[in-house]
């Protein structure tokens, strides 16, 4: 069939499946932001990867505009990380304490927390559990 000039042959894809619709309109990473007043919490889920690591970045940029003492990230529901979430990580921290602010990791998921041991990064940052105690997985 030649309608605009360009052959098409073979077949034609099929139509995706309600269940497949579903899974292509979900978000790949989502972020929320809440303010207790005197913690913000910053709780992403999805995946952190080349496409998205700036949005967290930016949005704690944003945060440390206000006053925030403390930026919680709650990272329990991320199920991809890669090299570049390690690095809006660092870049996250260092923008937090250009304005003396400090970042927590809440709970990160297990994917989070073996590429931080796993490129070294983690000593650099410090942890909490979503009940507010510090976690000691800080390293010297």
């Amino acid at each position: 069939m030649l309608t605009d000039g360009i052959p098409r042959t073979g077949r034609r894809p099929r139509p995706a499946t309600p269940s497949e619709r579903d899974r292509l309109r979900e978000p790949i990473m989502s972020l929320a932001l809440t303010d207790d007043g005197s913690v913000k919490l910053i709780t992403v889920s999805g995946e952190i990867d080349m496409s998205n690591a700036h949005l967290l970045t930016e949005l704690v940029e944003f945060v440390c505009r206000r006053p925030a003492p403390v930026i919680a990230v709650d990272l329990s529901a991320v199920r991809f990380f890669g090299a570049y979430g390690v690095s809006a990580l660092l870049q996250a921290q260092g923008i937090a304490a250009d304005a003396r602010a400090a970042v927590l990791l809440r709970d990160p998921a297990p994917c989070v927390f073996y590429v931080l041991a796993t490129t070294g990064a983690l000593g650099s940052f410090r942890f909490s559990r979503a009940d507010g105690h510090l976690n000691p997985w800080r390293h010297p």
